[in-house]
């Protein structure tokens, strides 16, 4: 299986509704997927004011106010500090920049309670776009969050900590790489103590986060995997894929969850988006179980309208061929679709999607010549693009399938040949340009103050 592709990221789904507390849209396949509509993708997953639900409708509008500190609000009521902590949530629910919701942890930090640090982590995760993650994430008011929150958890007493809190914090540390296997470590007990309080959005939600992070707790993934199979008559087609993609991903299968999984889902295979049925069979092709049956009633539902249509295209479409291939199964149907769809959008996939494809076909021995001149011809154009691995990989499906592989064998001659070039360049020329360099920056900055 192509190891790049085994990182499939849950996509979106518009039959599910947005958290009410994260309307704005956020960053999730846009990285593999250039067509991908992102957004939050887990049904109910973000409302952090439940916790304040008994709240006057005054507190729960004072959006734009700056709360107060605790020892200017009158009285020690035990509902001053909530009146102050909603509205605290409501300056960072509103916040439309990173940026913003920094400054206003910073502003308060010490007036946070878990609900606060919680909904700031989330937002954080939710608009923070990819390239902007990593100073996120270096800023020392993130690192802040981070501590306080840990630190909450840590000392929260048992089962004190709701579903929806700790699910949101595990999509959130997800969302964001944060690698801090303590953290996890804390979440993990707190959510086993939990666990039968947790509804099909959290239970798909924790099991999505901890696999995409990393952090395989086995004891959390069967106690995880046992609810799942008392509540699998409530779970939503989101929600069924990112649970058996979490499950594979994981190399935690408990084979009687997929079957079940299986059966469920073709009973409601109508409510089923291309994003999600594709999520599935690439799951059930990850984890190595066998439904024939689940992929024959897919594949009816890969029709042209239906794949050409939906949002990431290249995600779903490189995908369903990958699953096909990977379970054996060539169906010429879907597979004259897949081409269709691929080779009128093209120019849409990236270099790995594009090798993907070519591997499926391959690997399954079905033709389609029409993809295939398009495949070389993106390879000729776009040739930068491509890794070695996935250059060899089409090549490798053009021999399986009996195609002229001369074109993009001179392709990678081609870049061989330019990768030389730039070596010698870097090890032999690199400090006479660093000389050239400098001397071009003394002459600027002399003529400037001349």
């Amino acid at each position: 299986m192509n190891a790049s592709a085994a990182e499939f990221r849950p996509g979106t789904s518009n039959q599910h509704q947005r958290p009410a507390a994260t309307s704005q849209q956020t960053s999730d396949a846009p990285k593999d997927h250039p067509r991908a509509a992102s957004s939050l993708i887990f049904k109910r997953g973000g409302n952090f004011l439940s916790k304040y639900g008994e709240q006057t409708e005054a507190d729960e509008k004072t959006t734009h106010v700056k709360p107060r500190k605790r020892a200017e609000i009158g009285g020690g009521s035990a509902s001053a500090p909530d009146r102050a902590n909603v509205q605290l949530n409501q300056l960072i629910v509103n916040a439309r920049m990173p940026e913003k919701i920094l400054q206003v942890v910073d502003d308060n930090f010490d007036e946070l309670n878990a609900v606060n640090l919680i909904t700031a982590l989330h937002r954080l995760a939710s608009i923070s776009v990819a390239n902007r993650k990593v100073s996120v994430k270096k800023d020392v008011r993130f690192k802040r969050i981070v501590n306080k929150l840990s630190d909450v958890i840590r000392t929260s007493p048992p089962a004190s900590l709701k579903p929806q809190d700790l699910s949101n914090v595990a999509w959130a540390l997800a969302k964001l790489g944060i690698l801090n296997s303590v953290l996890f470590s804390l979440l993990a007990e707190h959510i086993l103590l939990r666990i039968s309080a947790f509804e099909p959005v959290n239970l798909s939600m924790t099991l999505w986060a901890f696999a995409r992070s990393g952090f395989l707790d086995e004891q959390l993934f069967r106690a995880a995997a046992a609810e799942v199979k008392v509540q699998l008559p409530k779970f939503q087609p989101q929600q069924i894929a990112n649970t058996t993609w979490a499950m594979a991903k994981g190399g935690f299968v408990d084979e009687e969850l997929f079957q079940r999984a299986a059966e469920h889902s073709i009973e409601r295979l109508d409510e089923f988006q291309p994003m999600n049925f594709s999520m599935l069979l690439y799951s059930f092709a990850l984890a190595k179980q066998q439904h024939q049956r689940l992929f024959s009633e897919v594949g009816k539902r890969c029709t042209m309208k239906a794949l050409s249509r939906c949002p990431s295209v290249p995600h779903v479409v490189s995908n369903l061929a990958l699953a096909y291939a990977e379970a054996g199964i060539a169906d010429q149907a879907v597979f004259d679709t897949i081409a269709k769809v691929a080779t009128e959008q093209l120019y849409d996939f990236r270099a790995q999607q594009i090798a993907t494809l070519a591997d499926a076909f391959g690997k399954l021995q079905v033709q389609n010549e029409k993809l295939f001149k398009s495949i070389k011809r993106a390879v000729s154009t776009r040739f930068g693009e491509f890794k070695l691995h996935e250059l060899q990989d089409v090549s490798a499906a053009c021999e399986a399938l009996g195609l002229s592989t001369s074109d993009i064998e001179k392709a990678i001659s081609n870049g061989g040949s330019r990768q030389a070039t730039f070596l010698d360049f870097s090890s032999g020329g690199f400090a006479i340009w660093i000389v050239l360099a400098i001397l071009a920056a003394i002459a600027s900055w002399y003529f400037r103050n001349d």
